[in-house]
């Protein structure tokens, strides 16, 4: 398998995992109104984090520009992974979600959530496996 095929199957790979992120539940509350909050809300409305200093949501356009950029079959940077795997770790210690009602905690996560960990894993894994499998061919 060429070098360039195994990029752009990470980066599809990934934006695809990104995308089901999206599609999946991410979290319930314990409340009712937020059950089964799916990620497209989060990504429509998850930049308000940071009025609650949650910079979680940064990770998404990391995300984004790596799978992209591997996706056209280059080698991104390894510190933009190190950037989304760093924001996206900030979601560990999300445990509430802020409304006009004040905060409501958050009793359980679903899919989404854990879908969307693994693939900001993998904004950092991919870029560095790949240059070892390079390096390992030279």
């Amino acid at each position: 398998m060429g070098e360039r095929s195994r990029e752009r199957i990470a980066g599809f790979l990934l934006l695809a995992l990104w995308l089901v992120s999206l599609i999946l539940p991410v979290f319930s509350t314990c409340r009712p109104g937020y059950d089964h909050v799916g990620g497209w809300f989060l990504l429509m409305f998850g930049w308000m984090g940071l009025m609650v200093v949650m910079p979680a949501w940064l990770a998404n356009p990391f995300i984004l520009g790596i799978g992209a950029t591997l996706a056209f079959g280059r080698r991104p940077p390894i510190w933009l992974g190190v950037l989304a795997a760093g924001f996206a770790a900030t979601a560990w210690w999300w445990t509430a979600w802020d409304d006009d009602t004040g905060s409501v905690q958050i009793c359980h996560y679903h899919a989404g959530y854990w879908v969307w960990l693994a693939t900001a894993a993998l904004a950092l894994i991919a870029p560095i496996a790949l240059r070892r499998i390079r390096r390992g061919q030279a």
